[in-house]
């Protein structure tokens, strides 16, 4: 498990990042789960591994001069072959729910297979989540100092009920400007749909902070999409004003959670630039932690953001330091289409045509300072 070090020209925005892999654990019939853990020039630290292409650790420097891993997780492979929540892990071909699971897209009827009380959710009982993707280390010394991490998964023609084969591209890289760039490229060999995130948990006080509850979140939206009492869009985009779902300003999450619908949020919000392509990612996102100083920017050229409050964790969870994943220990910021999006014609559309290809890029881009409020982004494009 010996790192491998680059280092750059004395001068240039470059430095040194180290890269270390060794064999985190096998599936049940001998297959090896590779681990990759990567640490840039300040300190910052990210871990993922090959079942699921899951980020299992992320480090970041906070103002008590540490580093504070903001990622919950497990600590063995048999804790995450047991895991029923996605920690970390890439979600697809289609996150959220589907319903009805029966779709057509481009006039053929597809049966997606139903995981959940009749509903197609989060790719299915075999998704992405599960699967072992090939992958390589990328190693460049460009102006950034960027290091990282290149998976690769082929889901076969019918795989959960989805038509074509779809070839995904997922790229961690991780900066010494302390971001985590994530990049998703997808082609396929019919018509078929995707939206693809990745499942991380954040807690930016880490395993000794239980909740979320202090934790500041900002989201640039002006519209959400409604859901019923099953967790299902009703097919309506509402303006956030006056509205438990507005973030615009930035709000401590507790009292919010306090006044949803639902005890918590599992919704989907309608990104500024949601029906306008992107050719560089949008800040559509802010986390603040005022315990210990660690900011959260996300950015992203997808349409939209669904945000959940891990409202159906339960004390039972039990993390990679021994800490509690109960109701509201942490937070998933998914970057994604809109959920149920082929069943509802004026969302964004979630079809990927034959021969085509797309790709969407989300940053997650980490500081360190103290907050005295929290204002609304004036220029959100920057």
């Amino acid at each position: 498990m010996d790192w491998i070090s680059k280092c750059c020209c004395p001068g240039s925005h470059t430095s040194i990042y180290k890269m270390k892999t060794r064999v985190f654990g096998k599936l049940p019939f001998g297959q090896p789960v590779q681990l990759y853990e990567l640490e840039n020039k300040h300190g910052m630290q990210l871990s993922v591994i090959s079942f699921g292409a899951r980020i299992v650790g992320l480090k970041v420097p906070d103002l008590n001069g540490g580093v504070v891993d903001v990622v919950r997780g497990f600590a063995s492979m048999e804790e995450y072959m047991k895991d029923e929540y996605y920690f970390g892990a890439v979600v697809g071909r289609v996150a959220g729910r589907i319903s009805p699971s029966n779709v057509m897209i481009e006039g053929k009827l597809c049966n997606l297979i139903p995981n959940t009380q009749n509903v197609h959710m989060n790719g299915g009982k075999n998704g992405f989540d599960t699967a072992i993707w090939s992958a390589e280390t990328i190693e460049e010394d460009d102006k950034n100092g960027v290091s990282g991490v290149r998976f690769r998964y082929v889901s076969a023609d019918g795989s959960e009920g989805y038509p074509g084969e779809l070839v995904t591209e997922l790229e961690y890289r991780l900066t010494n400007d302390n971001e985590l760039i994530i990049r998703l490229k997808c082609s396929t060999e019919e018509d078929t749909i995707l939206s693809i995130p990745v499942h991380i948990y954040f807690n930016l006080g880490g395993e000794a902070e239980k909740d979320i509850n202090e934790h500041v979140l900002t989201v640039l939206a002006d519209e959400y999409t409604p859901t019923d009492a099953e967790w299902i869009p009703t097919g309506e985009i509402v303006p956030v004003e006056g509205t438990p779902y507005d973030f615009r300003n930035g709000k401590r999450l507790g009292p919010a959670i306090a006044t949803s619908q639902y005890n918590g949020f599992d919704d989907n919000w309608c990104l500024n630039h949601a029906f306008r392509p992107l050719t560089k990612p949008s800040l559509c996102a802010k986390l603040y932690n005022p315990k210990n100083g660690v900011h959260l920017d996300v950015l992203t050229t997808q349409p939209g953001m669904t945000v959940y409050t891990g409202n159906f964790l339960n004390k039972n969870i039990v993390g990679k330091y021994g800490e509690i994943n109960d109701r509201h220990s942490s937070i998933c910021l998914l970057a994604q289409n809109y959920p149920n999006a082929i069943n509802v014609p004026n969302f964004p559309t979630p079809v990927l045509k034959r021969g085509q290809s797309v790709e969407h890029t989300t940053i997650y881009r980490f500081t360190k300072h103290k907050e005295k409020g929290s204002a609304r982004e004036t220029n959100p494009t920057q």
